[in-house]
């Protein structure tokens, strides 16, 4: 199986699992999702009575629905639990694929009716990344037209093909985030939610955590040291 994997994901560039987390696990997570979208919202709408979160709200330490690649979709960068996630599962994927990693940060996303992600390729610390999915509520799609309805991402293969990859709660695809083209069309659901994991390979040390002092930390941590060589190599 793990070497079926391996050698799968060595030509193509990228590799489906199913089943990589259960469905009770993978629900949890959904559950934790939604109630953290709920949690900014209500946070959002009540920040007269609570001014101190303001800063927080801007910083995006409670999510948000404004990431600029699919807004009005919430999501959330270095959620701890989500962290721990890709910290306690990354020696799964790495003998899976048969490549050294560290673990650079995790993001995940709940998409709404209408939502669509483009086109596009990922930027250096999701070099290798797994798209996980946590749930969804497709309970207004007709089932009679599309029974057991499953919402795709599509990623563009090595030959050139667009193919539509079909995940279930629990289902992973790892796939070379940098190299292969993905999106998705606008979601005809009520909400979808998908993990990312992100990771790089072990020998570029510099995209640790995706250069915060530690995993589960906000975006705000990521390259606010000037001095951080990765910064200096962003900047040239």
């Amino acid at each position: 199986m793990t070497e079926t994997a391996k050698t799968f994901f060595d030509k193509n560039k990228y590799v489906l699992l199913t089943n990589f987390l259960s469905k009770e696990t993978s629900h949890l997570l959904y559950e934790h999702t939604k109630l953290s979208a709920t949690k900014f919202s209500v946070i959002n709408e009540n920040l007269n009575l609570y001014p101190d979160y303001k800063k927080l709200i801007e910083n995006e330490v409670f999510g948000t629905f404004t990431d600029g690649h699919v807004n009005e979709a919430f999501s959330y960068y270095g959620d701890t639990i989500m962290d721990t996630i890709l910290k306690v599962n990354l020696n799964r994927i790495t003998n899976t694929i048969g490549i050294d990693l560290l673990p650079t940060y995790t993001y995940y996303r709940i998409y709404f009716n209408g939502n669509e992600l483009e086109r596009h390729i990922d930027r250096e610390s999701c070099e290798i990344s797994g798209t996980l999915c946590l749930g969804y509520d497709v309970s207004n799609v007709d089932s009679k037209v599309y029974p057991n309805y499953s919402w795709p991402m599509y990623i563009k293969t090595i030959d050139g093909k667009e193919l539509p990859v079909k995940m279930n709660p629990g289902d992973l695809l790892i796939y070379r985030g940098c190299d292969i083209e993905h999106w998705r069309e606008p979601f005809p659901g009520i909400n979808h939610s998908q993990l990312f994991l992100h990771t790089a390979n072990v020998n570029n040390n510099l995209l640790l955590n995706d250069s915060r002092p530690s995993l589960g930390l906000p975006a705000e941590f990521s390259l606010r040291d000037p001095t951080h060589p990765l910064n200096i190599k962003l900047k040239k």
